[in-house]
């Protein structure tokens, strides 16, 4: 299940969408060094291709696009840049008789320069037919899911957003809920699946964060990680090899609780691994379970402990830019912290 989906089931309502605010934020606790924000485009400006239509009523904006449209602001932009209809995903995920999956590659990037921007595709998106019946994403697994919760400044989250609908409904209508993104000057976002631009506009990815490295310490309330470097390989003993043209990215951390209580650090919740693109890499379980020394996550560290262990990625070999972010707290904002990788 994707990270986000756990958060939307069990956390209700909007708190995991909007979060809450503090004043502290995440900081370097290591002599290396200066740190420097990452950019993986060089690029700020307006995406390409960008046609959008707006309607106005006294309460709100809706903006109306095609695939393969931008749709944005000074705070987000956002982009439906393919759909596909399937009846398997996989070799173990089959739509119900009668049905269809609908897949949606979706990015979205966060265009300020210093707000963090949470999203669910979850709680904020579903389709609509032509008959006024919609629809609610459903837990199907890509391998390219799109990654809800915190977007850094400058980031791209991008991936695949499933749904299964009645194979005979027709004039899908993809709608986007942003009234609790106040920033955001559009409160709806509809996308006409059924149309497409004449070409797909891009969206590049310039994280305007501070940019830690391997050997960097951070810490926020007294909780801090270190990754002590990265290692690579393409199989790990008799059962856990990774596809072909693909490699495991290990990450070896560690956790330190400098708290008065006991903390839970989920590698589920809170860690992932991103590209360039925006494309987001969850933990391979296959391959923590082949590992000698993964990172253990099973017991709450104690007051006063520190934990050291490793983290799989399953990612395309030679990928390049990866960063491997944490967030500190799934339900504060501005908590989400990279570090560059590759």
């Amino acid at each position: 299940m994707n990270r986000r989906h756990y958060i939307g089931l069990c956390g209700g309502a909007l708190a995991g969408l909007s979060g809450c605010t503090s004043d502290e934020q995440p900081e370097q606790v290591t002599n290396t060094p200066e740190t420097t924000n990452g950019d993986s485009s060089g690029n700020q400006g307006r995406a390409e291709g960008t046609t959008v239509t707006q309607t106005e009523t006294p309460t709100e904006q809706v903006a109306e696009a095609k695939i393969g449209e931008v749709v944005e602001d000074n705070t987000l932009a956002m982009i439906v840049k393919g759909v596909e209809k399937t009846e398997k995903i996989g070799r173990f995920q089959e739509a119900d008789s009668g049905k269809t999956y609908v897949v949606a590659d979706l990015a979205i990037k966060n265009r300020t320069s210093d707000e963090f921007i949470g999203f669910s595709g979850l709680l904020q998106t579903r389709l609509k037919d032509d008959e006024d019946y919609t629809y609610d994403q459903t837990f199907a697994s890509t391998g390219k899911n799109l990654d809800g919760g915190q977007i850094a400044p400058g980031e791209v989250s991008r991936g695949d957003i499933v749904y299964e609908v009645p194979k005979d409904a027709s004039g899908l209508i993809m709608q986007f809920d942003f009234q609790a993104v106040s920033l955001f000057k559009f409160s709806r976002v509809e996308i006409d699946l059924a149309q497409s631009a004449d070409s797909i506009a891009e969206l590049e990815q310039n994280l305007q964060v501070d940019m830690y490295g391997p050997g960097d310490s951070v810490k926020f309330n007294e909780t801090v990680v270190t990754v002590n470097g990265i290692e690579t390989e393409t199989s790990l003993g008799s059962f856990a090899k990774a596809d072909e043209g693909n490699e495991f990215v290990i990450i070896d951390i560690t956790t330190t609780n400098n708290t008065s209580e006991e903390l839970n650090i989920s590698t589920l919740l809170q860690m992932l691994l991103k590209d360039g693109e925006g494309y987001s890499y969850p933990m391979s379980i296959t391959a923590l379970s082949a590992l000698d020394r993964g990172y253990e996550q099973g017991s709450p560290l104690a007051s006063g402990e520190t934990r050291r262990g490793k983290v799989p990625y399953e990612v395309p070999e030679g990928k390049s830019p990866l960063y491997w972010a944490f967030e500190f707290s799934v339900w504060v904002d501005g908590t989400k912290t990279f570090w560059q990788v590759r």
